[in-house]
């Protein structure tokens, strides 16, 4: 599966690592399914009431709620959640043990959940792997799969979903 990511949902992520760091935070994926594929036209961030550690993130998953009710009515149902993106401060852009938990458990959820992650790379330099979690049965528990990443810088005319979908990513 290709994961695109926009540009601008690209660089709302790596502005809030940086922001962040050196300690963890994250967030939501919104954009849409198209046939095998998954497009992130843009991020929710964190919330104002997340715990963020060194080695650990918690959402304002409340919050989050809110701001994924608020793009998906505010888009005519045009954005959707497609899964969490969050960052490694301090490692790399890898699964953790609690990471595939985690993808696992969205997995259940809703198809081909998506988990994104953000390490640093050198000074003011970010990079960003994603993984999707296949739905098997209850009995089977498929390991998560690579995705491809994809950056594209949205097409002149067309929607900035940022400013559009009115989340307002609190610091």
């Amino acid at each position: 599966m290709k994961l695109w990511i926009s540009r601008p949902a690209l660089e709302e992520i790596i502005r809030l690592a940086e922001q962040y760091a050196p300690l963890e935070t994250g967030g939501v994926l919104l954009g849409w399914r198209k046939g095998p594929d998954r497009v992130v036209a843009a991020v929710v961030g964190p919330g104002p009431l997340a715990l963020h550690g060194r080695h650990m993130f918690l959402p304002d998953h409340a919050w989050q709620l809110t701001q994924i009710d608020q793009a998906f009515a505010s888009t005519g149902g045009g954005l959707d959640y497609l899964g969490d993106w969050h960052t490694h401060p301090d490692g790399a852009a890898e699964l953790s043990a609690l990471d595939r938990t985690t993808l696992q458990k969205l997995g259940r959820r809703i198809m081909d959940a998506v988990m994104a992650i953000a390490a640093p790379t050198g000074e003011q330099s970010w990079t960003l792997a994603a993984w999707r979690q296949p739905r098997g049965k209850w009995w089977d528990r498929p390991a998560a799969e690579d995705c491809d990443l994809v950056i594209f810088d949205p097409a002149p005319g067309s929607p900035d979903w940022m400013p559009m979908i009115g989340v307002s990513n609190i610091e």
